[in-house]
């Protein structure tokens, strides 16, 4: 069973299942955690391996990861949840959603991870051969600094590597092997999904590697809204908490008839929009 916290604020609200990146843990999740908790019922998750869920597996899959979230639902007896991840997160919440759409009200998906562009692709080949032979907080260090290389994406990035060290080589490169099975796994994702959750899409507009994607996602399907933070990079939750929070909440409090939400900055929308569709292997 993974670990988990809850915050109650009353039987009559709803509940909000925070899922955090990897690396993280639900620690990631305290600019939100006082915004939230007057509002909402809130469960905080650490997924296998990370945070003060000492159980992992011998493989991962999102799948897997997803069976793990609606376990804690049923221990927690939630029937249904507002969903809101942050990178690795968002991906999981994509694997819920299409074992279980009845139980997920909506989708708030930070820094969304929908695709790899050449650069990430020659990223992940270039640390599948690096891994064994480096230390995995080098590999770590390299690739948060790569996804998060400004200055004002320091604070973020630190967050990150600091959890990461807990997690461990072992564990890493199982995780690791995971991400390789992204695109494979949204190919399914598109076929089989019904997009009919409504979703919002917050992302920072200096989140180079993963925007165009997640605009791209916004494009094609019907209930998705997007918000782009400006002067923002990946890990948008913490780096700009106060706009995150402001227009997250506003979307879950206007539940079950949320507003159509669109902002992307023209440069950004015009620059960042593939040209040739879903990045593949």
């Amino acid at each position: 069973m993974l670990h988990y916290e809850t915050h109650i604020c009353g039987k009559d609200k709803d509940w909000v299942i925070f899922l955090h990146g990897l690396g993280g843990n639900s620690n990631i999740w305290y600019k939100q955690a006082d915004a939230y908790k007057e509002q909402f019922n809130m469960v905080l998750i650490d997924l296998f391996g990370h945070g003060a869920t000492t159980e992992s597996l011998d493989a991962y899959s999102y799948e897997k990861l997803a069976e793990g979230v609606i376990a804690v639902m049923d221990d927690a007896k939630i029937e249904s949840a507002h969903f809101i991840g942050i990178s690795l997160g968002t991906i999981i919440i994509d694997a819920v959603s299409m074992m279980v759409p009845d139980r997920i009200k909506s989708i708030v998906q930070g820094g969304a991870v929908m695709g790899y562009d050449y650069r990430a692709r020659f990223l992940l080949r270039s640390g599948a051969v690096l891994k064994s032979v480096l230390p995995y907080m080098w590999l770590y260090r390299l690739f948060a600094f790569i996804m998060m290389p400004r200055k004002n994406h320091s604070k973020s990035r630190n967050v990150f590597i600091r959890e990461a060290k807990k997690l461990g080589g072992k564990e890493f490169r199982k995780w690791y092997k995971l991400m390789g099975t992204l695109v494979s796994f949204y190919d399914s994702f598109r076929r089989k999904s019904t997009h009919t959750i409504p979703k919002l899409y917050i992302s920072g507009d200096e989140d180079h590697l993963f925007l165009p994607f997640v605009i791209q996602s916004f494009l094609r399907e019907r209930f998705s809204s997007i918000h782009v933070i400006e002067k923002c990079g990946h890990v948008c939750n913490i780096e700009r908490y106060k706009e995150f929070n402001r227009i997250s909440l506003y979307y879950l409090n206007s539940y079950p008839s949320q507003p159509m939400l669109k902002n992307v900055p023209e440069t950004c929308a015009a620059n960042k929009i593939p040209q040739q569709g879903w990045a593949t292997n």
